[in-house]
C-alpha cells in the first residue's frame, strides 16, 4: 500500500523484516500489545518505512517532529490494514453487513 507523508511517496507493507527492524530500533522483542505507547508506535511505523522503502530520507526524528497528525493517522491506518493482511486476520464484519446482522447469526448459531 502507498502512502505519501513528508511529501514522500512510501510503500507499506507489513512482515516479519517489519518486526525484526522494530525490535532492533527499540530493543524489544515485538509484541503487538507493546503497541500502546507513541514511542514504540513510532517506533513501528519507522521500522514499517523503512523495510519497504531503503531510499527513504524520512528518518525518526523527522517523522516525530515534522510529520502532521494526519499524516501520522494514514500511516498508522496504512501499517494496521497491512498487518492485518499479513496475519490473515479474518474480518468479522464485511463493509456490507452490518453489526446487527452478525449479531443475529451469532445468535441463531447459538440456538442450534
Amino acid at each position: 500500500m502507498k502512502i505519501k507523508i513528508l511529501n514522500e511517496e512510501v510503500d507499506i507493507r507489513f512482515c516479519m523484516a517489519v518486526e525484526i527492524e522494530y525490535e532492533d530500533l527499540t530493543g524489544i522483542p515485538f509484541n503487538i500489545d507493546d503497541l500502546n505507547s507513541s514511542k514504540n508506535t513510532a517506533a513501528l511505523a519507522m521500522a514499517a518505512i523503512k523495510t519497504a522503502n531503503k531510499d527513504t530520507s524520512i528518518t525518526l526524528e523527522r517523522l516525530t517532529n515534522e510529520a502532521s497528525g494526519f499524516e501520522i493517522l494514514n500511516l498508522n491506518k496504512a501499517i494496521i490494514d497491512s498487518m492485518t493482511q499479513w496475519m490473515q486476520v479474518p474480518k468479522v464484519v464485511t463493509d456490507a453487513q452490518p453489526q446487527k446482522d452478525v449479531n443475529e447469526a451469532e445468535e441463531e448459531k447459538e440456538k442450534n
